[in-house]
């Protein structure tokens, strides 16, 4: 992969040039591999902030923040998302499959799978700086993430619900999953990241779509990581409910700190602000378990 610019920045070249976010590690990452295994071929990468001359122009007039460029034919014409992978597909693997990527059904899931990769890749792995406002993401990455918040929320609270047959009272019902539990649970942890986005927008910080899908990625992660920590201790001995919220609280504490830069959480008084509701926020959601394990066992035991 090309560390600096292209040496045919000056839309001189024949060969196709691949432009790239190159803040995004999981982007970079990405490319990195497809060159190690040879699908990429003959064509061009580089990180997109060091494309200059006639290549500059060009891209600039196609690009988008959370998707690729290829530029085509001269570097006088470009193709970005879904379309530029399944040019690179076709391009090395001619016959067959290019028909089955020009097949209006597998395109379009091809295109949505892109789409949620490329709206989430900078919550799988946060970026180091904050967003360029020079490049605004595509109009459909808010409504992934949205998409993803009740996703990864569904996942979280589904997990809550779970634990409870190895971590509640021992009784016929606790094996079952509860549905009216997962439904409190959503509405629960959900109300608690709702409240502190709103909170953030009052401070100044408008993106409130990213920051519920940082919350809910970090809840349920932090809840898959808890229940693979203490499945098998569960089952060799009793945990107490209160030292399966203290494990998830610090698991959710060390990862939203990695957050910090590309929320746009300052060193300020409202930044300051900022980090410790949303660590509160996520800490505190994992303690919905003890909120619902009392909860269910009242019920189970009431007449």
């Amino acid at each position: 992969m090309n560390d600096t610019a292209p040496a045919n920045s000056e839309g001189n070249s024949n060969l196709p040039l691949l432009a790239f976010d190159g803040d995004c590690r999981l982007c970079v990452g990405s490319i990195r591999s497809l060159e190690k295994m040879g699908l990429l071929g003959d064509l061009e990468t580089c990180a997109a902030t060091l494309v200059t001359g006639a290549d500059r122009v060009v891209l600039d007039q196609h690009r988008r923040a959370g998707e690729i460029v290829l530029l085509l034919n001269g570097r006088t014409e470009a193709i970005s998302g879904a379309s530029a992978f399944r040019w690179i597909l076709q391009k090395r693997f001619p016959g067959k499959l290019s028909q089955i990527l020009n097949w209006l059904p597998v395109f379009i899931v091809m295109t949505l799978g892109y789409r949620f990769i490329a709206s989430f890749r900078r919550i799988f792995i946060p970026p180091k700086v904050t967003p360029d406002p020079l490049f605004l993401e595509p109009s459909w990455v808010p409504l992934f993430r949205g998409m993803g918040f009740l996703m990864f929320l569904s996942i979280a609270a589904a997990l809550l619900v779970t634990s409870y047959s190895w971590l509640g009272p021992s009784t016929a019902d606790a094996a079952n999953f509860s549905v009216s539990l997962f439904r409190d649970s959503i509405l629960l942890i959900g109300s608690i990241f709702i409240c502190n986005g709103v909170l953030l927008w009052t401070l100044g910080f408008r993106r409130i779509i990213d920051h519920l899908a940082v919350q809910s990625w970090i809840c349920a992660i932090g809840m898959i990581f808890c229940s693979v920590i203490l499945l098998i201790p569960a089952k060799l001995f009793d945990i107490p409910l209160f030292m399966a919220c203290l494990l998830y609280a610090l698991i959710s504490i060390w990862l939203v700190q990695s957050y910090w830069t590309w929320l746009g959480f300052q060193n300020g008084k409202k930044g300051q602000i900022a980090k410790i509701t949303t660590t509160f926020a996520v800490a505190y959601s994992g303690s919905a378990q003890i909120l619902y394990q009392l909860y269910s066992a009242l019920m189970i035991q009431s007449p």
